[in-house]
């Protein structure tokens, strides 16, 4: 089995772009070698548009309607799988800066159960989010994305400051007791926390192309046994700038370093069925799947963002997509 990766809205570091609030993925899994099988026929789709290759972004609205019915044909033709990951930038602001301070392994005043089990987690971090003004968030996750310098830790203590000033607007006292011991705590020991990190690669495990691979192996993973299958190779768009860290991550997720990513506790994130796999980067314009992962993805960025599509446009994301085979990171995710 094959998969491709594309992605959409990476700005790094800068989880707070207006013009690119959203981050997104799209992993297509194929039975075959999808580029051997198929290059000449996208090379065709792509020429009757008057394209070298297909890309969403410089063929506009009207190149990829035009294009949409030939798309589908093939994407239903050829049996592949889609798998989406939608972030909402912003807001992982703000997890990672409930992360930092409410994980009771690192922080002693913070309510353990409230922390380790899920739901409870989610409940409180709903609550902390409320209590956040996004200047506040902003600066937290600037503070914590830099060195730890004297200036930096002033920095996140005088956030924390801010938000303990809106603790009284909680609506019941066991979360307001909850909220203030652990930000009094971090406030008094930031230094304490490991939100900062001597390791860059560190630093690139709070960005959203990072931390969606979980979702994006998994659904990869998960098809390979719905067919019977293990996955051959992984290709991911060359033009992400975190390439060496994409493979990396790779190697961590199929379980074959000695290094292991854990969730809480100890058990390790592997995913058996992508073993012995390989990781390349391509260049989308040599990449018949990536090409069509492109088109795909951009069907999807524009109706998350309530862009309507055209009619051709509309049929192709509604074959490919399905509620069951998307992850999203979000506040509003979470309140449904």
């Amino acid at each position: 089995m094959w998969a491709y990766i594309d992605e959409s809205g990476n700005t790094g570091s800068n989880l707070f772009d207006k013009n690119q609030p959203y981050f997104m993925n799209v992993a297509m899994s194929s039975p075959v070698d999808f580029d051997a099988a198929y290059q000449h026929r996208v090379h065709q789709i792509a020429a009757s548009a008057g394209q070298q290759y297909l890309h969403a972004s410089g063929m506009g609205e009207y190149g990829v309607e035009l294009v949409a019915p030939e798309v589908l044909e093939l994407v239903r033709s050829s049996k592949v799988r889609f798998y989406f990951t939608f972030v909402n930038k912003p807001d992982i602001a703000a997890m990672k800066f409930y992360d930092a301070v409410f994980d009771p392994g690192e922080n002693p005043a913070a309510a353990r159960h409230t922390y380790t089990i899920r739901d409870l987690r989610l409940l409180l971090l709903m609550k902390f989010q409320a209590i956040l003004r996004e200047d506040d968030t902003k600066r937290f996750w600037e503070a914590m994305n830099g060195s730890p310098t004297a200036e930096a830790i002033q920095e996140a203590k005088a956030v924390i400051e801010n938000v303990l000033a809106h603790v009284e607007s909680l609506p019941d006292q066991r979360s307001k007791q909850l909220v203030r011991d652990a930000l009094n705590w971090a406030k008094e020991n930031l230094s304490a926390l490991s939100m900062w990190s001597p390791r860059k690669k560190d630093l690139y495990g709070h960005l959203p192309n990072l931390f969606t691979f979980p979702a994006l192996f998994q659904s990869i993973s998960e098809t390979a046994r719905d067919w019977n299958d293990t996955v051959d190779v992984i290709i991911h768009d060359r033009q992400s700038q975190f390439q060496g860290t994409l493979r990396q991550w790779h190697s961590l997720f199929e379980g074959l370093q000695p290094e292991r990513i854990l969730h809480f506790g100890d058990t390790p994130i592997q995913f058996p069925d992508i073993q012995n796999s390989k990781f390349e980067m391509r260049e989308s314009s040599a990449s018949a799947g990536l090409q069509i992962a492109d088109i795909v993805l951009w069907t999807f960025s524009r109706r998350s963002s309530g862009v309507a599509l055209g009619s051709h446009t509309a049929d192709l994301f509604d074959f490919c997509f399905s509620p069951l085979n998307v992850t999203h990171h979000s506040f509003r995710w979470i309140q449904y």
